[in-house]
């Protein structure tokens, strides 16, 4: 028995010395030289001229106006950066395939083209923190579609392009059916022919095609998903100089001062959610007034200001250097301990499958009673038909009639009087009314037991409790049933436990941790479901012979 203390003060003792590990390893991390010396920078202070490789072919980000010359949101911000360090600027026009290419053979000084931050990007030039942008999915809509959510999506026909690295993840998340074609010009065209609801492809691209008079009226309501950020790139040996560090104040500047998102508004692009949530981000400041956001003594910035999916724990603190910390020594990658949005996706999930829960529990609880007292009461016709859709209830899957009451019921309030059906609404009345058909039934076969032996007996309010007390076991089995059916709100988008984890996992690719971390959280909130029922029941029963 000595043992089991002894243990349990070594842990202890070992967990305290991996915390002070881990705080030390930011101080270290914090004793950084100060930034090299940039030749390129200084190159461009003695040619007094800032080379910027943009692009051309991407309005409104890049593009040529009436007279040849070359405009565009991107250089716009290009143009600013030449002002901040106060020399001129030639704009060299680049391609996906070459502004890499002419950045590392030394053709141009920087890219600021539509770069997408990926961690290959990272290993062959240097990326600048902050990001400046982002593009993700979004679908092409002809102006009659009435589409305004991605969960309406589940299940429609949508056009897209063969090729394209989201066409699966999209698939697989919202049941898309996907017709391929070779081009995006015969996708468009396709929507145009009502042959799909929509053309799936990059909403940055989508917002230049709105532009152009063939596509008047033509919509992208939907918020981007898969979203990737956009950063400006320099050549890999400018990492960790004053140049590296120049470009990035202006960025963090574009974000405090809002100037990204006037020069977003003057090029007619849509809101973007990224633009804002950074503006709100590089604006706030900490409970003695100074800015969030602001670099270190070694020049770097905060953790919670930089592209969480390339931080190691060493530059983290809280819980996002845990998990970090975690993923590193163990490979186990639990994003969602140290990745903000996927921890609030989660906590979201579990949040409303806890909601689902507690609604059809009580739901079907109240169902079953309600139906038993009418059956018992012999009102005429109306106790026969309450005993047939018991029936009916307990016979018909759930998630059929789920599908038929939103997907069907639904499709024709909305064709004749343009309402909507909330999923989450239909999931918790499919359910209680599933759950609540076996509750009745076990509350009718208690009352004709009773009856075996007291002729006269007749379910009643009075008596209720009684016999509930016969037919607990059933009953607690079909709410205990009920709580773990909840995961049926997938199939219709609800963003319950498995949706959200579903999403994590296509995200991040972490399938088996997730799974385990789905299997693990069920478990315990079935185990809690169980236990609080069994509370309940003899809480309600004291008494009862």
């Amino acid at each position: 028995m000595k043992t089991f203390p002894a243990f349990w003060h070594r842990l202890v003792h070992g967990l305290l010395i991996l915390l002070v590990l881990l705080s030390t390893s930011k101080v270290q991390a914090a004793q950084l030289d100060p930034p090299r010396t940039s030749e390129r920078w200084a190159q461009v202070k003695l040619r007094g001229q800032l080379i910027v490789g943009v692009k051309t072919d991407y309005p409104p980000f890049g593009q040529l106006n009436a007279a040849g010359q070359p405009e565009g949101f991107e250089h716009d911000l290009a143009q600013d950066i030449a002002k901040r360090l106060g020399v001129g600027l030639i704009k060299v026009s680049v391609t996906g395939a070459n502004r890499l290419q002419k950045l590392e053979d030394g053709s141009i000084d920087m890219v600021l083209a539509t770069t997408g931050d990926t961690e290959d990007r990272r290993k062959i030039v240097t990326m600048i923190e902050p990001n400046y942008y982002s593009s993700g999915v979004t679908l092409f809509m002809a102006p009659d579609q009435n589409i305004n959510d991605w969960a309406e999506t589940r299940g429609k026909k949508v056009c897209a392009t063969q090729g394209s690295y989201f066409n699966r993840v999209m698939a697989q998340r919202y049941l898309l059916e996907l017709q391929m074609f070779n081009s995006a010009r015969d996708a468009k065209l396709a929507v145009k022919d009502k042959r799909c609801i929509g053309y799936l492809f990059d909403n940055t691209a989508i917002q230049g095609d709105l532009r152009l008079p063939e596509w008047a009226g033509y919509k992208a309501p939907l918020p981007p998903v898969l979203t990737t950020p956009w950063a400006i790139a320099i050549a890999r040996r400018e990492r960790g100089t004053d140049f590296e560090r120049v470009l990035g104040d202006a960025v963090a500047d574009w974000h405090r001062t809002g100037f990204a998102i006037e020069r977003e508004k003057a090029w007619g692009l849509p809101p973007s959610k990224f633009l804002a949530d950074a503006h709100a981000l590089w604006t706030r400041r900490d409970p003695a007034g100074h800015s969030l956001c602001q670099r270190d003594a070694a020049g770097q910035w905060p953790s919670i200001c930089r592209n969480p999916v390339f931080l190691s724990s060493a530059d983290a603190t809280g819980l996002r250097r845990l998990g970090l910390w975690v993923k590193e020594h163990t490979g186990m990658d639990l994003t969602l301990i140290y990745d903000d949005y996927d921890r609030q996706r989660f906590l979201l999930g579990l949040a409303t499958t806890l909601l689902l829960m507690l609604l059809c529990v009580s739901a079907s609880l109240g169902l079953g009673v309600l139906g038993a007292l009418v059956s018992e009461a012999k009102l005429w016709g109306i106790s026969r038909a309450m005993r047939m859709a018991s029936v009916v209830g307990r016979m018909t899957p759930p998630l059929l009639v789920m599908y038929l009451v939103l997907f069907g019921f639904g499709s024709m309030l909305m064709a004749s009087y343009g309402l909507s059906v909330s999923p989450f609404a239909v999931v918790v009345g499919c359910l209680s009314y599933y759950t609540g058909s076996s509750v009745m039934t076990a509350l009718l076969f208690a009352a004709d037991v009773q009856r075996q032996t007291r002729a006269e007996f007749r379910l009643r309010t009075s008596n209720v409790r009684e016999v509930i007390a016969m037919s607990s076991g059933h009953v607690t089995a079909a709410l205990v049933n009920v709580s773990k059916a909840t995961m049926m709100a997938s199939a219709v988008a609800v963003p319950e436990l498995l949706s959200a984890v579903t999403t994590i996992m296509t995200d991040n690719g972490n399938v088996t941790l997730m799974m385990n971390v789905l299997l693990l959280t069920f478990l315990i909130l079935i185990f809690a479901t169980f236990r609080l029922l069994g509370a309940i029941e003899k809480k309600l029963l004291r008494g009862i012979p």
